[in-house]
């Protein structure tokens, strides 16, 4: 597992990102969950999946979320730990959204992304802390750092990041999105994340599979270093002449200012 912290340390000297990657596993059966792991209701509680993403984001913790865990319902059915017994899990998802005022139709072709197995257990772990292989890394950055991400990916691959986003349930957009398309995903937090788990409005997700990190990593390193584009924080081109309104050399003449 040493090899899965460095990873996680090295993005974050990378882009001095603001809080952890974290690595993401989906355990179909119970699963060995570390012994450590919070699980929220062992201190009475139930959080939306974004919330237990930024517990593990932000203070560091290994998060172990269940069915009895979670509160919110669209997310259950999205990482089925619920099922409606009526009707599909997408139908339900779009009745969910026109009834809470997110939709104007119940269009059975909306998009949903669900797991295509029951999952039992979420686990969430920061990267740096990781104990198990994880299925996907997330990374919160502002765009800047996102860019550096999508760099190495395009780098290494040749390809282009798609975008998943619909301004609601982005947990399933950066969790199960690259899970299940196997491809990496750039996400804009929605409005849960905003209210519940405290996203910031500077922040974008970037989540790919596990296996892919490596490479983009390294691609991180190398992409525009040619012409000196790699670097992190951005370095501003500066080499030009600042032009200050006329009346300021007007005004220096008037003044008897000799420049």
């Amino acid at each position: 597992m040493e090899r899965l912290r460095e990873k996680g340390q090295e993005l974050q000297n990378l882009l001095r990102l603001k809080s952890r990657p974290v690595g993401v596993s989906f355990l179909e059966e119970k699963g060995e969950i570390p012994p450590k792991a919070k699980k929220p209701r062992d201190r009475g509680l139930t959080l939306t999946i974004c919330q237990a993403m930024t517990w593990a984001r932000i203070y560091g913790w290994t998060v172990a979320m269940k069915k009895e865990d979670n509160l919110c319902i669209p997310a259950g059915l999205a990482f089925r730990f619920l099922e409606s017994t009526k009707m599909s899990n997408a139908q339900a998802l779009s009745r969910y959204m026109v009834e809470a005022g997110w939709s104007s139709s119940l269009d059975d072709s909306q998009d949903w992304l669900i797991m295509e197995k029951p999952c039992k257990t979420i686990l969430m772990e920061p990267l740096e802390k990781a104990t198990v292989e994880p299925h996907v890394v997330v990374v919160h950055g502002d765009p800047s750092q996102i860019v550096k991400l999508v760099h190495g990916y395009g780098y290494s691959t040749g390809k282009k990041v798609k975008v998943q986003m619909s301004g609601r349930m982005a947990c399933s957009e950066y969790l199960i999105a690259p899970f299940t398309l196997n491809e990496p995903v750039v996400s804009i937090p929605g409005t849960g994340d905003r209210v519940f788990s405290a996203t910031q409005d500077t922040e974008l997700t970037f989540s790919l599979p596990f296996p892919m990190l490596n490479n983009v990593l390294e691609g991180m390193k190398v992409a525009g270093k040619k012409i000196g584009g790699n670097r992190y924080p951005f370095i501003p081109y500066m080499l030009h002449q600042a032009q200050f309104p006329p009346m300021y050399e007007d005004l220096a003449r008037e003044l008897g200012i000799e420049i």
